[in-house]
């Protein structure tokens, strides 16, 4: 009721500055500004007509605009009004006959329309703060798993880092495959925690390839090079936390990430595999 009162004040003021204002600049002002029931007879003609609190009732001439706050407009036949129509917190009617030139805005913040803003403002409040909250989850794994794996994850950035091209098509492939594998294991309901785990594998690749982008794009900001390696892994995957939470945007800088992240994962395993046989041959 309080955000309510505000908009209307605003709207109220903004009204009545126009009003005065072509009541200053016109050669005949004739302006209604009313907290009352306001009847205008068919052989008046105004300027504006501002009704604040009550209903109004028109069926002569209005040149600019007709404006009526938490109350009713009735527009009568033979009424003619040239200008906008405004009505919050009320309803308009309009006669057979009665002309209106300009546009009609009827906001009536009745029970219902009231609860569908607040259902919608809970929604849209409910998701900012779960994304926020997968956000700070996001990064705080990231910074934890970096610190905690740096031994294990340590992957050859020359050979890997700079060709993302490929390692975004391998992991496009394996997303293809992976999904493919879940449908078909989903058919059968005693596979299904195989599909958990294959969804687990991929979201793991995703942190780990997060934590080694991450280190990167951290490493190349100078203020962030001689200090602990936490520092520039928090710079980095805020950096791309910013990135993926980007309207429209954000959610193709998602997929590339995770295509990366997996793609990334894929060909690792693959090069510890084949040095694995290598070693075993030559044994």
């Amino acid at each position: 009721m309080k955000g309510r009162r505000i908009i209307i004040s605003f709207i109220t003021v903004m009204i009545v500055s126009m009003a005065i204002f072509n009541t200053a600049f016109a050669k005949e002002p004739k302006n209604i500004i009313h907290n009352k029931q306001t009847v205008i007879p068919k052989n008046q003609q105004l300027e504006n007509v501002i009704v604040l609190g009550d209903d109004a009732v028109i069926s002569g001439k209005v040149k600019t605009a007709v404006v009526v706050i938490n109350g009713n407009l009735t527009v009568k036949k033979g009424a003619d009004i040239r200008g906008s129509v405004f009505v919050l917190g009320g309803k308009v009617s309009q006669e057979k006959g009665a002309k209106i030139t300009e546009h009609v805005i009827n906001v009536n913040l009745n029970n219902e329309t009231l609860h569908s803003l607040i259902f919608a403002g809970t929604i849209i409040l409910t998701l900012w703060f779960m994304r926020l909250a997968v956000s700070l989850i996001l990064i705080v794994l990231t910074v934890l798993v970096g610190v905690l794996m740096r031994k294990r994850i340590s992957i050859d950035s020359k050979s890997v880092y700079f060709t993302p091209g490929k390692l975004i098509l391998t992991g496009f492939m394996g997303t293809i495959a992976l999904s493919a594998l879940s449908i078909f294991l989903t058919v059968t309901i005693i596979a299904i925690p195989l599909v958990i785990i294959v969804f687990l594998g991929i979201f793991v690749s995703f942190i780990i390839g997060l934590v080694f982008l991450s280190r990167e794009i951290g490493k190349e900001f100078a203020i962030v090079r001689e200090k602990p390696e936490w520092l520039a892994l928090f710079v980095g995957i805020v950096l791309l936390t910013a990135l993926m939470n980007i309207p429209l945007i954000g959610g193709i800088i998602f997929l590339i990430l995770l295509w990366y992240s997996l793609g990334l994962s894929i060909t690792s395993i693959y090069r510890k595999l084949k040095e694995r046989r290598k070693r075993k041959g030559n044994v």
